[in-house]
């Protein structure tokens, strides 16, 4: 089984000027979690749940330099007012792991552990033809066999 039997063929993206809080309400509309970031035609980056998080969130090392600004909660609600309203590019994950659509399916999941993320983006000569996430994979990987 190849990428191109198991992605999602009709792709949402964004573009990198959109606001953080456009991606947030169009995450919540398609009912996806993450979504490719285009620029004139190229994929420029990817935008996810994830990315949101982390932008909101101080990383270990700034809590634990600072713990008590991390525990206010107005501080925190004012920190998600200012990540709404930056910019998807100023957020986003610019290093895509991409794949062409006759990529195996295994070979896919092995990328995205590696890679350490949950979608990988289907390219073929740098025009975007879809998007497979782990869960495209992983159900596909035992269909066979579970039934």
């Amino acid at each position: 089984m190849r990428l191109r039997d198991v992605m999602t063929h009709s792709v949402y993206a964004l573009q990198p000027t959109q606001s953080v809080e456009e991606a947030i309400r169009f995450f919540i509309k398609h009912g996806v979690k993450g979504a490719p970031v285009v620029e004139k035609g190229k994929v420029v980056g990817l935008v996810s749940e994830k990315d949101i998080f982390r932008a909101l969130y101080p990383s270990i090392t700034e809590f634990y330099n600072n713990p008590e600004l991390w525990m206010e909660e107005a501080e925190l609600e004012g920190n998600a007012k200012l990540i709404a309203a930056k910019s998807v590019k100023d957020i986003m994950t610019r290093a895509v792991v991409s794949a062409p659509p006759d990529t195996p399916i295994m070979q896919a999941g092995a990328m995205m552990l590696a890679h350490r993320v949950h979608r990988i983006v289907v390219l073929e000569s740098g025009r975007l033809l879809g998007i497979a996430t782990r869960s495209d994979v992983f159900k596909n990987v035992f269909k066979k066999f579970i039934g």
